[in-house]
């Protein structure tokens, strides 16, 4: 595992300058891998999602994107990830792009990584023009999400019926009854394949509106009991009936504030949870680190690590980052930490949250 992190770091600093990494003390990880697939027999995938934080990340980070936007590389690149949904990669200019999804395509793609790619007629998202064609106002969406894939073991499908293979819609495309705020936020969809073979699956990374009002929740709840639907609606239309999904997603959820939240209301309708596989690792880290509910404010030099108790035995800390998948079976899943001993690795600082990574088999 660490030659493996040595050698993709290796390529990336081929392609820009990265500080020198001290050495640190990684926390345990489950190791991935990658299992052959053909068309008689499940793929077994390596899924993230990563909340990068928008380019003016503002308390939540405490860090510029100048300094933000190389680790969030090396956590990527690090990963061994064979498909990345992100969130919070915005349409925001930075120094290097005209987009802050740009800049971390440009980043990544040393390490292997490509963006999904779509045509333009495919993007609910797309700013308008005027009768003549000029750029007449900002883009409907908000907090756009992105998706990438390991070239080396992942393709863009074809799709049976010769249909575009990805595209965005909005959160208010897949389920009625959200608040216009909530409706308005954009939604990555592609379907991939594994190079050695086996069905296409479609790959989803969205991101829930966070605020605190019955509004937004509504509107979560809506999204989580709305979206094995519209994923049976996509593959009808694909070409694809009973095709698996996978999802990669902030919800701004978890169990112990929403007992009914978004992340219920998918179990409920068939998503199983990464959370559930029976290796684990990292479990007593939150998957973000700016919480004023549990006393994280800024971003701390040291995670909070959750207390082992009566009622919580394993000490699982709260999480609002998921890998979830339709018609899979989670493996193993993990907190992505890197650690010099009990605080962050500088050299991998990177957002007001933690990777999530999770192995699944799909089919």
């Amino acid at each position: 595992m660490r030659g493996l992190r040595l050698a993709v770091a290796g390529v990336l600093a081929a392609a820009f300058v990265l500080p020198a990494a001290p050495a640190a003390a990684v926390a345990p990880a489950v190791e991935p891998a990658v299992e052959p697939a053909s068309p008689a027999q499940p793929a077994t995938l390596t899924l993230a999602s990563f909340n990068i934080c928008k380019v003016n990340c503002g308390d939540e980070a405490g860090l510029p994107w100048s300094l933000r936007r190389e680790r969030v590389a090396r956590v990527i690149a690090t990963s061994n990830a064979d498909v990345i949904g992100l969130q919070e990669a915005t349409n925001n200019s930075t120094q290097w792009a005209k987009r802050q999804v740009d800049d971390v395509e440009q980043l990544i793609a040393p390490a292997g990584y490509e963006k999904v790619s779509f045509p333009l007629s495919g993007n609910a998202c797309r700013r308008p023009r005027s009768s003549s064609g000029k750029l007449a106002g900002p883009s409907p969406c908000d907090n756009t999400s992105a998706l990438f894939y390991r070239s080396s073991t992942i393709q863009q499908a074809t799709l049976p019926t010769g249909g575009a293979s990805a595209g965005i819609v909005q959160l208010g495309d897949i389920a009625p009854g959200q608040d216009a705020r909530s409706a308005s936020r954009s939604v990555m969809w592609s379907y991939l394949q594994p190079r050695s073979g086996g069905t296409p699956f479609l790959a989803i990374a969205l991101h829930t509106d966070s605020a605190k009002d019955d509004l937004a929740e509504a509107s979560r709840v809506a999204v989580g009991r709305g979206l094995t639907g519209w994923v049976a609606a996509m593959n009808n239309l694909a070409g694809l009936p009973g095709a698996p999904a996978v999802l990669m997603a902030d919800l701004n959820s978890f169990a112990k504030r929403q007992p009914q939240g978004a992340q219920r209301q998918l179990t409920d309708t068939g998503w199983v949870d990464a959370f559930s596989a029976s290796q684990r690792a990292n479990v007593r880290y939150s998957t973000v680190n700016h919480s004023a509910t549990y006393g994280l404010t800024g971003f701390p030099s040291a995670p909070r690590v959750q207390k082992i108790t009566k009622r919580n035995p394993l000490g699982e800390a709260p999480r609002i980052d998921y890998v979830m998948g339709l018609g899979a079976a989670p493996v193993s899943y993990e907190t992505v930490m890197h650690l010099t001993g009990q605080a962050f690795n500088p050299d991998f600082q990177a957002s007001d949250h933690q990777m999530v990574k999770a192995v699944m088999t799909l089919g």
